[in-house]
């Protein structure tokens, strides 16, 4: 079985320094995750990495915005994820949900040589992402 990187949060092993991820789909989720929620600016040593989901919590309920977002996330993973063939990105909200600062973002993924494709989804709400994630 092959290992990957380690989960976070971190955690003791059993067979290594810290318990690693066993499934290259996790991992590639963490890293969606990790990319998606992180700011521009956040990451010291690399201020260009990140979506920074949570300023568009607050932006209005439009093409135009759902437009923006749908290329910084495509941009983001092209640049930082590049193993990665993006099929689709969805991003959304319902009204209810604008109201409830809402949304949700799915990315349809494959990795090249894998047939099968991925879906990774986050919703996204002040109560799931405030602090670490």
């Amino acid at each position: 079985m092959p290992l990957y990187g380690p989960k976070f949060p971190l955690k003791a092993g059993d067979h290594d320094t810290f318990e690693l991820y066993d499934d290259v789909k996790q991992q590639i989720n963490f890293y969606l995750k990790n990319l998606l929620l992180t700011s521009p600016g956040e990451n010291l040593s690399d201020s260009g990495y990140g979506v920074g989901l949570r300023r568009f919590l607050f932006e209005q309920n439009v093409d135009s915005v759902r437009a923006r977002m749908v290329s910084s996330i495509s941009s983001q993973i092209s640049k930082y994820l590049p193993y990665l063939t993006v099929e689709d990105i969805q991003t959304g909200a319902t009204t209810q949900e604008i109201d409830n600062n809402t949304m949700f973002v799915r990315v349809v993924y494959s990795i090249p040589g894998d047939v099968v494709q991925e879906i990774f989804e986050l919703n996204l709400s002040p109560e799931t992402t405030i602090g670490f994630y």
